[in-house]
C-alpha cells in the first residue's frame, strides 16, 4: 500500500475501493453518472421523505447533490445556466423535495453524460466519503485495505462511524492497543445486526453490504489483493 497518494492509498487500491462502493451502492462497479434514483430516505423527516439520490451517493437531503451541482456549475458545464436555477434551496429542510420535478431530473440525467460532471463526481466522491474515511481510520490506527473500505462503506452508507454502533462491543481501537481485525469483525456484526433489525424496511435490504465483508474478512482478503462478490456482482482487482 503507498503512502505517496493525498488520499493515504495507492491509486489501484483506491480504485477498488471505489468501484466496490460502487456497486454497494448502485449494483455497478462504474460510476452511474447519469442515474437518478427517487427513494423514501431523507431521515431528516419521521416518516423518511422521498429524495433525489445522484450517482453514488450524492443525495438531495443530505446537501451532496447541491455540491456537486456547485461545483459543475463553476467548472462550466454546458447545463450550467438551467441547473443553477435549480440549486437555490436545494436540500433546505424547510423547501419540498424536487424528486417529482420531471424538468430538474432530466437535466441531471443529460449532465452526466458531459465528461465535466464525471469528474466533479470523482473529485467530490473522494472529498465527501474516501478523504474523511482514509483520514479517520488512519488516525485510530487503522491500516489494511479492507479496514479502509468498512469505514468507507460506513461514511457513504451512513455519513459517519456510528458512535453508538462502536460503543456495542469492547474492542479498543487499534491507537488505543485494540487488535484491528477483531476490531473490524465486531463492528461488522454490530453494523449488520442494527441494519437486520432496522425499523426502516430499506435498510434491511442493505445488509448485504456487511455481509460482502465479513466474508471477506474470513477469507483473509484484508489487503484487497483479489476480486470479491457484492451483492452477486463479482468485481475485479485491476492492476
Amino acid at each position: 500500500m503507498s503512502g505517496d497518494h493525498e488520499l493515504g492509498l495507492g491509486e489501484p487500491d483506491l480504485d477498488f475501493i471505489r468501484r466496490i462502493l460502487s456497486v454497494a451502492e448502485c449494483g455497478k462497479p462504474d460510476f452511474p453518472y447519469s442515474e437518478v434514483y427517487i427513494y423514501a430516505d431523507d431521515n431528516r423527516f419521521d416518516p423518511p421523505r422521498r429524495q433525489i439520490t445522484l450517482s453514488i451517493g450524492f443525495t438531495e437531503g443530505g446537501g451532496n447533490l447541491k455540491k456537486v451541482l456547485e461545483c459543475y456549475i463553476e467548472a462550466g458545464g454546458t447545463l450550467a445556466k438551467d441547473l443553477k436555477a435549480f440549486t437555490p434551496g436545494l436540500g433546505d429542510k424547510s423547501r419540498g423535495s424536487l424528486a417529482g420535478n420531471q424538468a430538474f431530473i432530466a437535466l441531471l440525467k443529460a449532465a452526466g453524460k458531459e465528461p465535466i460532471m464525471r469528474r466533479v463526481q470523482h473529485e467530490e466522491f473522494d472529498r465527501m466519503y474516501l478523504k474523511p474515511a482514509i483520514t479517520w481510520g488512519e488516525t485510530h490506527g487503522f491500516g489494511l485495505n479492507l479496514s479502509f473500505l468498512v469505514i468507507a462503506d460506513s461514511y457513504l452508507h451512513s455519513g459517519s462511524m456510528l458512535g453508538f454502533l462502536m460503543a456495542k462491543f469492547p474492542e479498543k481501537k487499534p491507537v488505543d492497543g485494540g487488535n484491528e481485525k477483531k476490531w473490524i469483525n465486531d463492528y461488522l456484526a454490530a453494523r449488520h445486526s442494527w441494519l437486520k433489525n432496522h425499523s426502516n424496511k430499506i435498510l434491511n435490504k442493505t445488509v448485504y453490504r456487511a455481509d460482502c465483508y465479513m466474508r471477506e474478512a474470513a477469507k483473509g482478503n484484508w489487503d484487497l489483493t483479489s476480486s470479491l462478490v457484492m451483492h452477486g456482482t463479482t468485481v475485479e482487482r485491476i492492476v
